[in-house]
């Protein structure tokens, strides 16, 4: 395994016949791949403190903290249990005030929802207010947001339905969701997928998944190609021209010219640079595709499609040769 790949993200429970795992063990896992770790001199429980606070002893620094959001907490109230609030994490001055970096949001919401109440925190005794610049961007910055994958495996396991839905079109086309995956039928982009769902439903999703899947399957799934070849089902059933053998036939003489289905969405993508340069990049990007897509089929076949979104005319060679 290259350096390179010990320092992706990988799933520790693999080969278990349940995904829970010890601390420990992870920490050992982790440990190995990116090799010696310094060791603390300090002991944690030193430095950090965690207890409830009286709310009068809170302080907000805004040259130091983000703006309130009102729209946040009213998003959180509609959502809240009281087992989802994340404490605060604060710097203790030597006057008993804590200075909030992180944790604002819920802080002020369970002031308003329990008058009276203390509120969790977790805080370290300083007074130098840079701590909280530290602690605040280390929170908000430097931390890695969790993918859109794992909210998607989330929310299956949580059962809500368009999620689930959206897993199982996946499924039906022999494809699978991932994390940074590059497997044959792989899909990693899940922004893509679900505005895909929404647009034009888990039945269509399937089909093309399929096709791609049959065309082109040694690929990961291309959600750019994917949604091109959405778009042009969508327009043939606009135009009352949908039918299965030429829907294959789209997706055959896009197999003949290009070798891989990125390939495709790259060629199509730098014919619109070329062709209208100082326009380009507001133009839809699936309806970019899906013109480069028709006019593809046209050229090879000589009949005529549907009428393009954008016009745009392919590089093609006459002959059923691979466009590398």
């Amino acid at each position: 395994m290259s350096k390179k790949e010990t320092m992706q993200p990988f799933d520790p429970s693999k080969g278990r016949k349940n995904r829970e795992v010890k601390a420990t063990t992870v920490a050992k896992m982790v440990k190995q791949r990116i090799g010696p770790i310094e060791l603390g001199t300090d002991n944690p429980e030193d430095v950090i403190n965690l207890g409830w606070v009286d709310p009068d002893k809170i302080i907000f620094n805004y040259s130091r903290q983000r703006f309130a959001e009102p729209s946040h907490q009213k998003n959180l109230d509609k959502k809240w249990k009281t087992y989802l609030m994340t404490p605060g994490q604060a710097r203790l001055d030597s006057n008993g005030f804590y200075y909030v970096a992180d944790g604002q949001q819920h802080i002020t919401h369970m002031i308003n929802k329990y008058p009276g109440k203390k509120v969790p925190m977790c805080w370290v005794e300083s007074d130098d207010p840079n701590v909280e610049s530290e602690m605040l961007l280390a929170l908000n910055v430097d931390s890695l947001p969790m993918a859109k994958y794992f909210v998607h495996e989330q929310k299956i396991a949580m059962g809500y339905a368009v999620p689930i839905a959206i897993e199982q079109a996946v499924i039906d086309a022999d494809c699978e969701t991932g994390f940074k995956l590059r497997r044959p039928g792989s899909i990693t982009h899940m922004i893509d997928l679900y505005n895909a769902f929404d647009r034009w439903g888990g039945e269509s999703l399937t089909i093309i998944l399929t096709k791609m899947r049959t065309y082109w399957p040694k690929d990961k799934i291309y959600t750019a190609t994917m949604n091109g070849f959405l778009k042009v089902k969508e327009l043939l059933e606009v135009h009352g021209k949908f039918d299965d053998d030429l829907f294959d036939d789209v997706f055959i003489e896009s197999g003949n010219y290009f070798e891989d289905s990125n390939r495709l969405h790259l060629d199509i993508k730098r014919e619109f640079e070329y062709a209208h340069p100082t326009n380009y990049k507001g133009m839809n990007n699936t309806e970019k595709v899906a013109s480069g897509i028709i006019n593809v089929y046209e050229k090879a076949t000589g009949n005529n499609l549907v009428p393009m979104p954008f016009k745009i005319d392919m590089p093609m060679m006459e002959t059923h040769e691979t466009i590398s």
